[in-house]
């Protein structure tokens, strides 16, 4: 028996002693992987400094100087028995788990503040036994070798104080602009109550749910009554705009791709610092407008075409907002980018045969969706129809209508396979599902990655790797498109007198010299863009809520576009040092193999001796002509899909010599509801206003008619209505047709 009781007790001595002075792996306690280095703009400013107590680089505080309030207060906050225990405290321990059982959940841990560093040093997120017992491992032996300011002092330096931010040291420089020993006893306990629940308590936000958690910890601090009722009467006061924090979710995309460095050496990213604050400043003096639009979140971001490199990054407009979620970055954020998807399905469909003189059909259309006996009927954003518009004005024009039917012609996945090609990875779900409305922005995109996409088009077609890096040269240089499509897209988007006839001139997607840009609007606008380039730069701006509540009034030109007007001066300013004013060459080289010929402005063909107008068009000097049939002498043949168009506008389709009423001829038709067709589904757009949600009413009757819906007279143009309908014609000699529909 005694034999066994030694050998037990040998056992448990190894135990303990291999508990408590076994071996700690020199890499895990090396605190610099913990820590960013010195964070540059391209041109060696400062973005991020990490700085000690002495305002040297680097975090760490020395463990024979830490602050005594900060000292105290962190243990107070964390554990008051720190200077007693071996790392394990067995009472509390106890303690916590009484305290959970009488509550029945777990509101209480029991970890010292030796075993929070073991934490943190593993950096493991899994929370099983196992692991547990692997931090009090840990724990015990950093007592063993470690003295207990230095475990504090590792505390202190790898604690999260929210936002990002590791160490008191930086928490408060960035909280209250001081060095960590110049901090108040109120101000020590309110970053020392910070750690606990860093997302919770994060005092740039909602710094009333960090004051009891303060409260508390003053109690619980050594100080004399005076010293306690002075910190409780404290008012603090948050600094939010120190020179480290211009570009703070910038600053988070390189802290996350350099976790892995050590500090020392300062890592130099692309960004330019200068027109980063030029950007901030331009949303600054947009802001009042923007809340009138209840727009309370800017997204900016600025690539640099040549080499990828991110020129300008802001996610928010204001980091530190309080109450609208400014710590999330808009650039990489998924939303819903409206018409800024159409140059793509244009760029897909000149890579298929189209020209920009093409003429398609803005007339009202009904197609087919993927859901049995539902039609999709698009309609432009103004609720007008213009008939046959050549692909120039309709994309420039950002007509909703045509964009529609050339996708139905090239097909969804045709589109969906391109834009994932041009590296959107959040277009998850199948051709069908997206449907039609992929081209109006019926999906998520990221705004870094249709800024990227954009550029490409001005690189001739070529993708490009972003980096936040300067002088990183892109690995990637593969051609997504022709050069000749490039071309054309860029030409069109950079034409203001094409888009003139849908968003008049002198605005703010005009310029004094070349510039491709592009607007979007999403459902029920709750987000607005604005996207565009030059030779030089991309430059996309987001604006909306990040909780998706509604704009009110605000459009991608009205919301969006002011502020692109300002960030792309200052960055074509900033990138070739005076702004080209004059300069309207190119954006894209002339493909060799394109020649400027003259077009019919109706048809798009060439024209002939009858067209009364002429254009000229970007056209491959090696296709064959195809003359215009449309227009002959004192009549125009109108191709069968525009007859009814040419009808309602009053236009007449003249034989030789006569006027032929294109209305039937008496006796020869009975009434016949024509549209909508019998059975139909409709689906009100939440893109467009409620004055432009009209359903066209047409028979086919040799006499006047009128419409009711549901026995209610109504004018042919109908506002579309929720629910179930009958749709009636009724001729002037008392003939009738129903259609039933459904609108939802």
């Amino acid at each position: 028996m005694k034999r066994v009781a030694g050998c037990l007790l040998l056992v448990a001595g190894a135990l303990i002693a291999w508990i408590r002075f076994g071996r700690i792996d020199e890499k895990l306690v090396d605190q610099r992987r913990f820590h960013s280095p010195t964070i540059l703009d391209r041109n060696g400013v400062v973005l991020y400094e990490p700085l000690s107590a002495s305002g040297g680089r680097g975090e760490a505080l020395l463990a024979d100087s830490l602050p005594p309030r900060i000292v105290a207060a962190t243990i107070a906050a964390e554990d008051r028995r720190f200077f007693s225990h071996p790392g394990v405290d067995p009472l509390a321990i106890a303690r916590a788990a009484a305290h959970n059982v009488r509550r029945a959940r777990i509101v209480e841990g029991g970890s010292t503040l030796t075993q929070q560093v073991a934490k943190m040093l593993l950096a493991s997120p899994n929370r099983a036994l196992r692991q547990k017992l692997r931090e009090s491992v840990l724990a015990m032996r950093l007592e063993h070798r470690y003295s207990k300011r230095e475990i504090l002092a590792m505390y202190l330096n790898l604690a999260p104080y929210g936002n990002q931010i590791h160490g008191v040291a930086r928490a408060s420089r960035v909280y209250f602009g001081c060095a960590p020993e110049n901090l108040t006893n109120a101000q020590a306990a309110f970053l020392a109550s910070l750690p606990q629940r860093p997302s919770a308590f994060n005092p740039l936000r909602d710094p009333k749910r960090a004051a009891e958690r303060q409260r508390y910890v003053l109690a619980a601090m050594p100080l004399s009554a005076r010293d306690r009722e002075e910190a409780l009467h404290e008012r603090l006061e948050f600094r939010n705009d120190a020179q480290s924090l211009i570009a703070q979710h910038f600053i988070e995309h390189v802290e996350r791709r350099t976790s892995r460095l050590e500090g020392g050496a300062p890592l130099i990213t692309s960004l330019d610092s200068q027109l980063q604050r030029q950007v901030i400043g331009i949303i600054a003096a947009h802001r009042k407008r923007l809340l009138d639009h209840n727009a309370h979140a800017v997204a900016v971001a600025v690539l640099d075409n040549r080499t990828g490199e991110w020129l300008a990054w802001e996610g928010s407009g204001d980091y530190f907002g309080p109450s609208f979620g400014g710590a999330i970055d808009g650039v990489t954020s998924a939303r819903q980018p409206g018409s800024t998807l159409k140059p793509f399905t244009y760029a897909v469909a000149f890579e298929q045969g189209f020209t920009p003189a093409t003429v398609l059909a803005d007339v009202p259309t009904h197609f087919p969706t993927a859901e049995e006996g539902v039609v999709y009927t698009p309609r432009n954003y103004d609720g007008r129809y213009r008939g046959p518009l050549r692909a120039r004005a309709a994309l420039a024009g950002s007509e909703n209508v045509p964009a529609v039917a050339t996708l139905s012609r090239i097909g969804p996945a045709s589109l969906l396979r391109f834009l994932r090609t041009s590296g959107f990875n959040t277009l998850s779900h199948t051709a069908d599902y997206y449907g039609l409305g992929l081209t109006l922005g019926d999906a998520e995109v990221r705004l870094d990655q249709l800024i990227a996409a954009y550029a490409s088009f001005a690189r001739g077609g070529k993708a490009i790797e972003p980096t936040f890096l300067h002088r990183q040269p892109s690995t990637v240089n593969r051609q997504l498109i022709s050069p000749r499509t490039a071309f054309w897209i860029t030409d069109i988007l950079s034409d203001p007198d094409a888009r003139e006839f849908a968003f008049g001139s002198g605005g703010s997607l005009d310029f004094p010299f070349r510039v491709a840009v592009k607007t979007g609007t999403s459902q029920a606008y709750r987000d607005n863009w604005t996207i565009g380039y030059t030779r030089d730069v991309t430059v996309g701006v987001w604006v909306g809520n990040f909780d998706r509540s509604e704009l009110h009034r605000s459009s991608g030109v009205t919301g969006a576009a002011p502020i692109f007007n300002a960030v792309m001066l200052a960055a074509v300013k900033r990138v070739r040092g005076e702004l080209p004013i004059g300069d309207h060459s190119p954006i894209v080289d002339e493909p060799a193999d394109l020649a400027r010929l003259p077009v019919c402005t109706l048809s798009g063909r060439r024209p002939s001796t009858h067209c009364p107008a002429v254009d000229a068009e970007w056209l491959p000097a090696s296709a064959p002509a195809e003359f215009c049939s449309w227009h002959h002498d004192g009549y125009i043949d109108w191709p069968v899909e525009f007859r009814d168009w040419a009808r309602v506008k009053g236009e007449r389709r003249k034989a030789k010599g006569e006027s032929v009423d294109l209305s039937p001829s008496e006796g020869t038709t009975r009434l016949r509801v024509t549209n909508p067709a019998d059975g139909a589904t409709f689906l009100i757009d939440p893109t467009l206003r409620t004055t432009f949600q009209n359903l066209r009413l047409t028979a086919a009757s040799n006499a006047s008619v009128r419409w009711t819906v549901n026995g209610r007279d109504v004018d042919s143009e109908w506002p579309l209505q929720r629910g179930r309908h009958t749709v009636t014609a009724i001729d002037s000699r008392g003939n009738r047709d129903s259609v039933r529909i459904f609108v939802k």
